[in-house]
């Protein structure tokens, strides 16, 4: 009769030496008239302690399903977060797994690096948020699962960290968590008090993780920059606290019966997901790494770099022994007799390989993006992209500075190449309003020009369309609230400033130029096709001035000759001739500016006359050609290099 009445009641736990109730109506519901065994408290008493403690068969089944279910979610939790990091869903590479574990040296990877790159907050806040639920999810989950399903079930949970989120130091913090969440004798009676110690781990190393040398915290910050790196870490804190209070509230008022916590879990999961979805988007991540990549700031596409290393390398491989002797030994004689055209031959083998692997990288990037283009034709990012695109096939290398003394491997992108012209009209045509028009702009016109077509070249130099250039670094002066995401062109650091310049001086030289009586473009056309950065440009001017002498734009080769020597004494001497031999004509202001930048910072730091000299010239600019750009220029120059006097009232300003 007892052991009816037990096996109608529920099953013995010999663990807890408890009466577990397996009736559909709950722990709570027993039958009024059916004998208890007197070694079994009463049904009413019996003490759930978490989910196992449920032993019928069908509770044993359902929490073991859910509890598989929700490991898949947040395995997929952890690869999402691995994604967002590195671009890539999956890579069981060791090296991922290494590099994580570095906690000294330059190379040791910061917390804050989740939340810089490849997106960074400073661009996108929103994305903080996502960042700070998804650390809050990875806090929460095991830590609960600790409490709800025991110690031993939380580690699948702490294993996925590690492997599929590849942060082995938070797998590592986690453990430590659930053995003071879980484990006796650290387990209280109190659960949520259980939570909060298992916290105390959690933020130690939320603390430490955010410390480090990484170089965009060591400089001096904004309160705004420091509340957006710390933002994500303080919601990852207060949401883990809340998850737990919530899953554990929910665990104790369904007296931790199975299918009660896993719907609050899988909210949990979905939650970032959701929101980066929607706030962010896949093109934010796919194009914040197109940009690392190709982008002005990347490694292919750093301006300046030291290449005597690379050179270096390249001699040995070229006169390496066993290869070819011929090599070998007519670099050691070119060397040993100092022999100039052997030396140049020689350098320019060696550059050789440089420029090949800069048309690779040129290659790449115009691919990347014509893929980021067409996976997302509606993105927001589809201007940078164009801009990028067209950018990589103007970048050129500057061959006098790599053969030059200094060995630099130098880009430079001012001289558009003809392959980029589809791209910059897209830009133009597609995305008129954005600010980056003011490059393509410009480039449209020099490729115009350079065919010969004047019109065309105007047509996208139009007074209409073309702004007048602000102060440098105008762009950037906005006020913005803390969660405003900033402009798509905003990483770009582009400043239209000085494409605006640039375009102004073109039109200005186009008008004053273009009708020639006796050659009517072709001067025009000519200049275009000469590229300042080649070794021969100085000889080209002068060929290109003794072949139009008597063209408009004859004094304005004679300026940029003047102007293109690297002796700034030699360059002073010979605008200064400029100025006696073209006292009129559309070059004249172009030459005062340049010899008055001569004069106050060439001269003028151990000449005060000089100085003063120039600063003469530059008033000389703004009042004789109010309408020219080199007025605008010298503006702006005086402002910087002239403060204003004491004395000078202050200009009221209209309320």
């Amino acid at each position: 009769m007892e052991s009816a009445a037990a096996d109608s009641l529920g099953q013995i736990n010999p663990r807890m030496g408890l009466l577990q109730p397996t009736d559909i109506n709950g722990p709570s519901a027993a039958p009024t008239d059916v004998a208890i065994s007197p070694v079994a408290p009463a049904p009413h008493l019996a003490v759930i302690t978490d989910v196992w403690s449920w032993t019928a068969r069908k509770y044993r089944i359902r929490a073991t399903v859910l509890l598989i279910a929700n490991f898949l979610l947040f395995c997929g939790l952890c690869v999402f977060t691995h994604w967002l990091h590195y671009a890539r869903l999956f890579d069981f590479s060791i090296q991922t797994y290494l590099q994580p574990l570095r906690f000294w040296g330059p190379a040791t990877l910061n917390l804050n690096d989740l939340v810089l790159f490849p997106i960074s907050v400073d661009m996108t806040p929103m994305y903080g948020i996502v960042v700070g639920l998804l650390v809050a999810s990875m806090v929460a989950v095991p830590i609960s699962v600790a409490i709800v399903y025991r110690f031993g079930s939380a580690i699948p949970f702490i294993l996925a960290v590690a492997i599929f989120a590849h942060m082995p130091w938070l797998a590592f913090t986690l453990l430590c968590s659930c053995i003071l969440a879980a484990v006796r004798p650290f387990r209280m009676t109190f659960r949520y008090g259980s939570a909060l110690l298992g916290m105390v781990p959690v933020l130690i190393y939320l603390y430490l993780a955010t410390r480090g040398s990484s170089e965009i915290l060591t400089a001096s910050i904004s309160p705004e920059r420091k509340l957006l790196l710390a933002g994500p870490w303080l919601l990852a804190i207060l949401a883990a606290c809340t998850m737990l209070a919530a899953i554990i509230f929910i665990a104790r008022l369904v007296n931790f019966r199975p299918g009660a916590v896993a719907p609050v879990m899988a909210v949990m999961f979905a939650t970032p997901a959701i929101l980066f979805h929607s706030s962010v988007g896949v093109d934010e991540l796919t194009y914040r790494v197109l940009e690392s990549e190709y982008g002005p700031r990347s490694e292919r596409f750093e301006p300046v770099q030291d290449a005597t290393v690379r050179i270096l390398n390249l001699l040995h491989d070229w006169t390496r022994p066993g290869i070819e002797r011929e090599p070998l030994r007519t670099a050691l004689l070119a060397v040993w007799n100092a022999r100039p055209g052997d030396i140049t031959a020689i350098k320019h083998r060696v550059a050789r390989p440089l420029i090949l692997e800069l048309l690779a990288n040129r290659q790449a990037a115009y691919d990347a993006c014509q893929s980021f283009i067409a996976d997302h034709p509606r993105s927001r990012y589809i201007p940078n992209a164009l801009f990028l695109q067209a950018r990589a096939l103007d970048t050129r290398l500057d061959e006098r500075q790599l053969l030059g003394p200094a060995a630099q491997q130098e880009l430079y992108t001012d001289f558009p190449h003809v392959q980029s012209e589809p791209v910059w009209a897209s830009l133009l045509a597609q995305f008129p309003q954005s600010p980056l028009t003011a490059a393509a702009r410009l480039r449209l016109a020099q490729l115009r020009l350079r065919k010969g077509d004047a019109d065309g070249a105007l047509a996208a130099l139009s007074a209409r369309e073309l702004p007048v250039p602000a102060p440098p670094g105008a762009s950037r002066q906005r006020v913005r609230s803390l969660l405003d995401t900033e402009p798509p062109e905003a990483s770009l650091d582009f400043e239209p400033e000085p494409y605006q310049f640039e375009a102004l001086r073109l039109r200005e030289l186009i008008r004053a130029n273009r009708d020639d009586p006796k050659y009517g473009v072709e001067p025009l056309q000519a200049l275009a096709t000469l590229d300042p950065h080649r070794a021969q440009y100085l000889e080209q001017l002068q060929r290109l001035a003794a072949h139009y002498p008597e063209s408009l734009l004859y004094d304005n080769l004679c300026v940029r000759w003047a102007s293109a020597h690297r002796d700034r004494h030699q360059r002073a001497s010979q605008l200064r001739a400029c100025l006696s031999a073209f006292p009129t004509g559309d070059a004249l202001p172009e030459a005062i500016f340049q010899l008055a930048d001569l004069e106050i910072h060439a001269f003028g730091i151990t000449d005060p006359a000089s100085r003063a000299a120039g600063l003469e010239r530059l008033h000389e600019i703004v009042a004789r050609f109010p309408d020219s750009c080199w007025s605008r220029a010298a503006a702006e120059r005086l402002r910087i290099v002239e403060p204003q006097s004491e004395s000078e009232p202050e200009t009221e300003v209209e309320a």
